[in-house]
């Protein structure tokens, strides 16, 4: 009765075959092999991790908990080191039949009924300062010993930035029920997601807490705690009234609740999801977004490509009209005509966004790079799902305002300073989707206003670093498990 003897199953990850005479080995050293259909017995008892391997596949090591979680089905990744002839050799094709063929197939196979998925994502973000200036330009508030130490901080301020060059890194491990609903509002269907366990993790967090985002919120207490705290203050920047009321009691009061509340939105985890279905699905947009459409961009059919043990026909692309903006290739199955990867970024001579309102408004924006790899891939069902994303972004800014506080008094003393940054921010995303499986549509139903909201606030503790160290998929170990199968 008290024992926790598990029964569970062994899948082969490409083909589903089960995998037998395979070896599970607990923590404990105690263990166990599968039957000729894949079954396996363990008994649970204190064990924290168990490693599941076989000859021929590549092992793999999870924690009990993920164990249960996958309702104890395992499947292993095939580590083949010999191609076979079939593989090597796959009929030739024209260019049009195969662009056709792709097309019809991937819209018609696309999976698109309610899933439950397992979704792994990791986001790093780089700050590079290439100036950072910052000007007390007059004050009718502050005398000159205070102006001087104004001035001090706003240099040290910007001098430890450009130095510490602030980074961030998170990682997320989630389950997400997903399905579409028709909204009157937009007249099409729309995704709706629910977030049903989330774990995260704060790995990294150089620069004290500075983001792009809050860079003037924290120059605004750098000045404030140099201003009277009986008054509260209007904040300008140009033409545009930033904030009002402002004083340093109320600032340092939301800093010391911000800095103690280590948690994060679970609804904002769904993002990686929404964002790799945004852009795996770019087959479904008739734009210049569409890498397989002809009126966008020009194709080439090229040689024959490996991926991992099979090989591919492959397609390369070029922008054929001006606000076409990718070059990149295409990696198509021969035998399904499914998308397997592609791979693309800008164009030579190619950007993305871009406003340059310098001299109007003393701001310049920029996306200069934007590199982009997705993989697909099969369910049980011979329907085919986005499966894994990486995504690199690399943005130029410049930002040259006028900041001015205005007491808020009958004198209403003013203090103003002019803010110079010149910026890169670089930011990296990978995020992996596996462990599909179909649910009831009814268990995701379309929320109320009120549900929205509670899902909207809801909120989890980010892991400690012990806890994390424990996770199976710390440091990227599910997509660089997943990933070494296309080697």
């Amino acid at each position: 009765m008290n024992s926790q003897t598990i029964s569970g199953k062994i899948y082969n990850i490409n083909s589903l075959e089960p995998i037998e005479k395979a070896a599970i080995i607990t923590n404990l050293k105690s263990g166990t092999n599968s039957d000729e259909y894949g079954n396996y017995s363990l008994n649970l008892n204190n064990v924290t991790t168990i490693t599941f391997s076989c000859l021929g596949f590549q092992s793999k090591t999870i924690s009990k908990n993920e164990l249960i979680k996958r309702n104890y089905i395992v499947k292993l990744i095939e580590n083949i080191n010999q191609l076979k002839e079939f593989q090597l050799n796959i009929a030739k094709i024209s260019l049009d039949s195969l662009l056709i063929k792709t097309t019809r197939n991937m819209k018609e196979n696309y999976l698109s009924s309610p899933v439950k998925q397992d979704v792994y994502a990791i986001e790093n973000q780089k700050l590079d300062f290439k100036k950072l200036e910052f000007e007390l330009n007059s004050s009718s508030i502050l005398n000159r010993k205070k102006r001087k130490l104004a001035e001090k901080d706003l240099i040290k301020f910007a001098d430890n930035l450009k130095k510490r060059k602030p980074t961030f890194g998170t990682e997320f491990k989630s389950t997400i029920l997903s399905n579409k609903f028709y909204s009157e509002k937009i007249k099409k269907d729309v995704d709706s997601y629910q977030v049903k366990e989330v774990q995260g993790f704060q790995k990294i967090n150089i620069g004290n807490g500075i983001s792009i985002k809050n860079i003037a919120e924290k120059l605004q207490n750098v000045v404030l705690k140099h201003l009277s705290t009986k008054f509260t203050y209007k904040v300008k920047s140009g033409l545009f009234k930033v904030e009002d009321s402002l004083s340093l009691a109320e600032t340092t009061k939301i800093a010391d609740s911000l800095a103690k509340d280590n948690t994060f939105s679970d609804y904002n985890q769904t993002y990686p999801l929404s964002n790799i279905k945004r852009k795996g699905l770019f087959f479904n947009v008739s734009s210049e977004n569409n890498f397989l459409d002809q009126k966008y961009y020009k194709h080439k059919l090229e040689e024959n490509e490996l991926l991992g043990v099979n090989k591919y026909y492959v397609i390369s692309f070029k922008p054929k009209k001006s606000k076409s903006k990718y070059a990149g290739k295409i990696y198509i199955d021969s035998s399904n005509f499914f998308i397997k990867k592609i791979e693309y970024a800008y164009a030579n001579g190619k950007r993305g966004e871009h406003l340059n309102l310098k001299f109007l408004f003393g701001i310049k924006f920029s996306e200069n790079e934007h590199n982009v790899t997705l993989f697909y891939e099969k369910n049980e069902n011979n329907k085919v799902y986005i499966s894994y994303l990486k995504e690199n972004n690399t943005n130029y800014a410049y930002i040259d305002r006028p900041i001015k506080f205005i007491e808020n008094s009958s004198d209403k003393n003013k203090v103003k300073f002019n803010i110079k940054i010149e910026i890169n921010v670089n930011e990296e995303r990978e995020t992996l989707v596996n462990n599909i499986t179909d649910y009831e549509s009814d268990n995701l139903k379309k929320k109320t206003k009120e549900e929205l909201k509670a899902a909207y606030k809801k909120r989890t503790p980010f892991m400690t670093k012990e806890e994390y160290n424990t996770t199976d998929w710390k440091n990227r170990f599910l997509i660089k498990q997943y990933l070494e199968q296309y080697k």
